[in-house]
């Protein structure tokens, strides 16, 4: 059984995985955390690297899994780390360095004006209607919605004793760099900026596949689990 590390999104927790865990299990050693500040993980005040956490809790050779927040943090660990991995799956990635749309500047604005006048749940609703397809089942809504939620109980209180630093530069300026086997999922309905970024990764990562599943927004291993198994388990698997 070989090591696979799931990392996940900024608007989850390591819940968004549960549709994967039996289909995963299957041929894998599964290594599934709430990154800190997520989840059950708490922030502690100081200095907070997410790339150095994660590189603590990777085995050397394994696969990594990572969804947005957790997708730049698995790209920065295959630069940084890349003895620790053995082949990557970039699902709708962050990309340090990036500059952001108008239109994605205004989700954030909205969710931000939301926390300002202390209103968790619709900040939580804002970035649920910017980031998921909207057919999303409702349970899923739900779900994020709640993990959503539980992420600005736990950082809110923290955000000025944490000091979380990145890799320089960013991975952004090092794409050609990546020197390992990438697939990049993205769901066709995600907001214009992840299309734009897997595109650029196809280009700047030598012999990076990328694969549209129809029908999902930011989080497709939630929204379409059946299509993303289709996408990732041949990959893994190396077909």
């Amino acid at each position: 059984m070989s090591d696979l590390v799931l990392l996940h999104a900024g608007i989850a927790d390591s819940r968004m995985w549960e549709p994967q865990r039996e289909s995963l299990a299957a041929a894998h050693t599964l290594h599934v955390s709430d990154l800190p500040g997520f989840g059950s993980e708490p922030l502690v005040p100081g200095r907070l690297s997410y790339v150095e956490w994660a590189a603590e809790r990777t085995p050397a050779g394994a696969a990594v899994i990572g969804c947005s927040f957790g997708g730049r943090i698995a790209l920065d660990l295959a630069l940084e780390r890349p003895e620790l991995v053995s082949r990557l799956v970039l699902v709708a990635p962050g990309l340090g360095g990036w500059t952001w749309s108008k239109q994605a500047q205004a989700g954030f604005a909205e969710e931000e004006e939301a926390l300002e006048r202390g209103d968790p749940g619709a900040a939580a609703e804002a970035q649920t209607h910017m980031w998921l397809a909207d057919d999303a089942d409702p349970a899923v809504r739900e779900l994020v919605r709640e993990m959503t939620v539980r992420t600005y109980e736990l950082q809110l209180p923290m955000e000025d004793e944490v000091e979380v630093v990145w890799p320089a530069p960013p991975a952004g300026e090092r794409l050609g760099e990546v020197d390992v086997s990438t697939l990049l999922v993205v769901g066709d309905q995600d907001v214009t900026d992840m299309l734009e970024i897997a595109t650029l990764l196809e280009r700047e990562i030598r012999g990076a596949q990328v694969v549209v599943i129809e029908g999902a927004g930011h989080l497709p291993s939630l929204e379409q689990p059946k299509a993303f198994d289709s996408a990732v388990l041949p990959f893994l698997a190396g077909v």
